[in-house]
This record gives C-alpha cells, structure tokens and sequence, in this order.
C-alpha cells in the first residue's frame, strides 16, 4: 500500500470536481512534487485536490525513494517494476477516487513516475495521462483498458530519457489508437519547466 506524503488543494476550492494523482522521480519523494502542487498547480486548476504518493522503496544510497530498482534500463527489467508497482498505483487512485467521491482523475508522473503513469493505460477509469521526460514500456501481449487521452511532455535535450521515447510513445500510442498528444520542450534536458507544468495543467482543465 502506498503512503500520501500530502494533500494539496486548489486555492480556489469549493467541492472536489478532479483529483490529480503525482508520481515522482527515482531519488526524490511525494514531498518534493509536493512543493510544486503548493507554489504553482494550486493556483492554476480550480476545486482539484493533488495527491503526492511515496515511492514503496528507499533508494540504495538511502537519498529519496524509487518504484523500482533500475540498473540496466532493459526492456525486461521496466516490465518486471512496472508490473510489481503499477497495481500499488491503481489501488491508490482507487481509494482516492472513493474517499473524494470523484470519478475525474488524472496521473501525471516524471521520469520513473512517468513510467507508471503510462502503464496506468493498462487499468481503467483514469481520464487524463500526462508524462513526463518517461518511457512508455509497451507490453504488446496485455490489454489496454483506459481511453485516458495522454500528453507526453519531453525536452529535445534530454540526455537521461532520450527524446526518441517521446517518439516511439507517440508511435505505440497511434497505434492503440488512443488521443494522444506531445509538447516538446528545449534546453531544460531532463527536467520539467513552469511552462510544461502549465501545458499540462491547461491539458487537465480541457474537455
């Protein structure tokens, strides 16, 4: 079972109309998305409550928490994480989804979160996907079972996660036949910018 660091809730709230779930990076935690929910996403999406889950593993170093551990980067071993952490992700968005009585949900998740938020493509009810500088590990042999429109935001200087997985994401996601989108960003490399915030905040608030 996944622990939320914290609840952020939009400046401007009234009732629960959407809840953004927020998947960190390999190495940091909920708390440190956490920060960017308080200083800019609250300000922009109306009646939204921000969900920040920990990571279910301490990193070796002992520094901040992963999904899963990544050593070769293989096809193989993102399949093997994704499959062990993804189904923690589903039941935390389902207990949220019945705890705020609210059924609009987005994921966002950066870099080994943006990982687990494509694989929430797998499980259904989840309305918007946006990853961040990520991988989609398409495992062709599993059904997908979200219509989730997807925006994938990823910097053409990223040297962590190559840009080519934006690409091949977008590929994967034609042929899935899935609304999908990409905003490509320059010179913050492996990173996300108050504008690709933005851009997804505005792609959240969209019908």
């Amino acid at each position: 079972m996944l622990k939320n660091s914290r609840v952020v809730k939009s400046k401007n709230f009234n009732e629960t109309k959407r809840i953004v779930v927020l998947l960190h990076g390999y190495g940091t935690s909920g708390e440190d998305f956490a920060k960017v929910g308080d200083t800019l996403l609250s300000k922009i999406l109306d009646d939204t409550v921000f969900l920040f889950p920990d990571a279910p593993y301490q990193c070796e170093a002992g520094v901040g928490r992963k999904w899963f551990n990544l050593n070769t980067m293989s096809f193989e071993e993102l399949r093997s994480g994704l499959e062990a952490s993804a189904p923690l992700v589903y039941e935390f968005v389902q207990k949220a989804a019945e705890e705020y009585r609210c059924k609009d949900i987005s994921v966002i998740g950066f870099s080994q979160g943006a990982m687990l938020a494509f694989e929430m493509l797998y499980y259904p009810g989840i309305s918007k996907i946006i990853p961040y500088s990520g991988i989609f590990a398409f495992a062709q042999d599993k059904a997908i079972k979200s219509k989730a429109d997807v925006l994938i935001v990823h910097s053409y200087d990223d040297f962590v996660v190559p840009y080519k997985n934006a690409e091949l994401a977008m590929e994967n996601l034609e042929i899935l036949g899935l609304n999908r989108k990409v905003i490509t960003c320059h010179d913050i490399g492996h990173s996300i910018s108050i504008e690709g915030w933005e851009d997804g905040m505005s792609f959240i608030r969209s019908r």
